[in-house]
């Protein structure tokens, strides 16, 4: 498959903040920050997903985490932020615990050393 232009990755991120923002006013609350429609999938894994998810930096991801909270007023849940972000954001920091304490929203546990 041929490689994305930059101007093509600039509008699927484009499309990416549109959903997000879509899914935050779907019809059934509990669906909000999972929704996606099922044709749009395909923009956002396979080849042309794996470029989308290369273009945003650590920072951009922990900014998205950041954002929510203060939304929200505290520490976003993971239902709580759009899926196709969410699956970036846990993908790129190994999960949810470990992103939310590198956008400084938690502290990491730290281990007793046992005698």
């Amino acid at each position: 498959m041929d490689q994305i232009s930059k101007s093509e990755v600039m509008q699927q991120r484009e499309q990416l903040r549109r959903d997000a923002e879509k899914a935050k006013t779907a019809f059934c609350p509990e669906l909000t920050q999972g929704w996606v429609e099922p044709q749009k999938w395909s923009r956002y894994t396979g080849p042309a997903g794996e470029t989308l998810y290369l273009s945003f930096s650590d920072e951009e991801l922990l900014n998205i985490i950041r954002r929510e909270a203060v939304a929200l007023g505290r520490t976003p849940a993971q239902r709580e932020v759009f899926c196709v972000y969410r699956e970036f954001i846990r993908r790129r920091f190994g999960n949810w615990v470990k992103a939310l304490c590198a956008a400084g929203l938690r502290e990491p546990k730290t281990t007793r050393k046992r005698n």
